[in-house]
């Protein structure tokens, strides 16, 4: 999760990639008008976000019922968002934490996205803090992809004791032999739902 230009995509993508897992892309799920709202400049409310969130909601719920692992990205701004989206099933929230002026230099440098620059204003002004979150990992977003990817994998054993053994089984199987220091712990780890 995260606003535009914190790197959702990206670190999405190669979370996927190191997991073996689907990847979904949240953007994606907007509609035309959403999407043309966006590029007029104009903000989304939650009437505008209502039928994204339960398109992503059924993605999820679906994922959970199939045993699927995923990466959805999204940027699920306001606490109710994420509640919304996390249900009751195995969800792990995480949230890329990035500078606003980082975020505007990568705003500007990017050319190939609906999104527009000026609409970060909009997006940082409806964002409610995770801090009080504690299902939420935050994660340095101005760290290279795959640190961010341990960093989150290092985070969710931390905070949930139970992925520890399936962490080290997964990693004894895999790599046949245990080693204290995995070169990533991406490659090995494995969680149903990534957000």
């Amino acid at each position: 999760m995260g606003v535009s230009g914190s790197g959702k995509s990206l670190v999405g993508r190669r979370l996927a990639q190191h997991l073996e897992c689907d990847f979904l892309e949240g953007d994606r799920r907007h509609s035309p008008a959403n999407i043309a709202k966006m590029q007029a400049h104009m903000p989304l409310n939650d009437g505008d976000r209502r039928q994204w969130l339960l398109d992503m909601e059924a993605d999820i719920q679906r994922a959970i019922a199939l045993h699927r692992e995923t990466v959805l990205t999204c940027s699920a701004l306001k606490r109710a968002y994420r509640t919304q989206l996390a249900g009751p099933g195995r969800v792990q929230l995480v949230w890329l934490n990035v500078p606003q002026a980082e975020l505007e230099r990568r705003l500007t440098s990017r050319l190939d996205h609906y999104m527009q620059p000026a609409m970060l204003h909009s997006q940082l002004a409806a964002f409610e803090s995770v801090a009080s979150e504690e299902a939420v990992i935050t994660v340095d977003g101005q760290l290279a992809p795959d640190d961010i990817v341990d960093q989150v994998l290092m985070q969710a054993i931390a905070q949930f004791p139970g992925l520890k053994k399936t962490w080290w089984q997964r990693m004894t199987e895999e790599l046949n032999e245990p080693t204290e220091h995995p070169k990533s712990l991406a490659a090995i780890h494995r969680n149903p739902l990534w957000m």
